[in-house]
């Protein structure tokens, strides 16, 4: 049901815990190289009605720490591991597969949407791409001003075609023509690509603001 991928491997696939269906596991071996890591709903099948899942990552000799959550709303998600301050949670959900000191174990949870959303609420923003999984009238009302949740209409359009504008910018000089249809306009890009715009977009974002998306290419 869940897969995720490390920048520069493979996609792999998590494997049902056998002493529970609400629980995925997988490891991941490199530990201490890990920078960012996607993880996604694979397709096979969407979340329950009023469902979402969890995300863990048990870093050996420190338990099962959460990172974010999933949703049928949010189905994938990019997480910054290197740099940032993950809150403990409870090991009791997991057991953990220890034994290698370089090797983390991969944790998803399906739970209802209101505890994950409690969860989530004690996440630092920097700890993954974006806490929310299903959108919310109220944050508008308890923001500063200074949010996303206070772009009105008119505004989110706009700011939507920015970000689209600077994405397609950032990577269609990578897009490589499909066997067979070289010169017929259709084309793939690397998932690294996406990846590296989308440091480079959050870089940008945390030192300059939504200003730079004006900024002429």
């Amino acid at each position: 049901m869940f897969a995720f991928v490390v920048p520069g491997r493979l996609v792999q696939q998590t494997i049902q815990d056998p002493s529970s269906p609400k629980r995925f596991l997988a490891q991941i071996d490199q530990v201490f190289e890990l920078n960012h890591i996607t993880v996604f709903l694979s397709g096979q099948a969407p979340f329950p009605e009023g469902y979402g899942a969890t995300v863990h990552l048990e870093i050996p000799g420190k338990g099962f720490q959460l990172i974010g959550g999933l949703s049928n709303d949010k189905p994938s998600a990019i997480f910054r591991l290197r740099g940032t301050t993950i809150p403990s949670v409870s090991t009791t959900q997991f057991t953990s597969t220890g034994g290698n000191p370089n090797v983390a174990t991969l944790g998803i949870l399906c739970e209802p949407l209101a505890s994950i959303a409690t969860q989530l609420s004690n996440l630092p923003p920097s700890s993954s791409s974006s806490t929310a999984l299903v959108p919310s009238s109220s944050s508008s009302s308890s923001s500063s001003g200074a949010g996303v949740g206070t772009i009105g209409g008119e505004q989110a359009v706009k700011l939507a075609q920015l970000i689209g504008k600077n994405l397609f910018n950032a990577v269609a000089g990578f897009v490589k023509p499909l066997p067979g249809t070289e010169g017929g306009g259709e084309g793939w890009i690397e998932f690294g690509q996406v990846e590296n715009w989308y440091r480079n977009f959050e870089r940008k974002l945390r030192t300059m603001g939504v200003g730079f998306l004006t900024q002429s290419d």
